[in-house]
């Protein structure tokens, strides 16, 4: 996770304790459940995708805080499959986290983020509307996402790129 994920999270929970003292208790809670979920997995090679799912639903409503209508995610995941199918913990996040990273988005041309299950892979995709980075990109959380593939499977991770697009189908894994 981007260490600037936690000054930007506390900053954020600063400016809503004083304006929307409600949702600051919500983000805290989710903040709070973020840090759980890695904490307690950081040792796990695997977790149940239902587990994957709802951390990676508390880490997207942080962003939802932060960044409003600008962040949008859609999930096309039978629930049977939820207990189903294994991923390497944090997985997801990664994913998520680099759309948010490397794209341009606002209110008014929001990022939509994707994730599906389609034949035994998690599909995961959102346009590219590239930010203008002073340093390119170090590609180090999709090459330990990679990494962290190898150690648990001979299955590897596919990536599509394209000027329009960025697509990473992780393969699952069977209980």
């Amino acid at each position: 996770m981007d260490p600037h994920f936690i000054f930007n999270s506390l900053n954020t929970l600063s400016h809503l304790i004083e304006e929307k003292p409600l949702k600051a208790k919500q983000f805290n809670d989710n903040l709070a459940d973020v840090y759980r979920y890695i904490l307690q997995n950081k040792g796990r090679s695997l977790v149940l995708l239902r587990e994957e799912m709802e951390f990676l639903l508390k880490y997207f409503s942080l962003l939802k805080i932060r960044f409003e209508k600008a962040v949008q995610l859609n999930t096309n995941i039978p629930d049977a499959a939820l207990d189903t199918y294994l991923v390497p913990p944090i997985s997801l996040q990664v994913l998520v986290e680099n759309a948010i990273k490397h794209n341009e988005f606002s209110d008014a041309m929001p990022i939509t983020i994707k994730i599906a299950l389609k034949d035994d892979e998690l599909v995961v995709h959102n346009a590219v509307h590239k930010k203008n980075l002073k340093k390119p990109s170090s590609k180090i959380g999709l090459n330990n996402l990679q990494e962290r593939y190898k150690l648990t499977t001979d299955k590897e991770i596919a990536i599509e790129e394209s000027p329009d697009s960025f697509t990473v189908r992780l393969p699952v894994l069977k209980m």
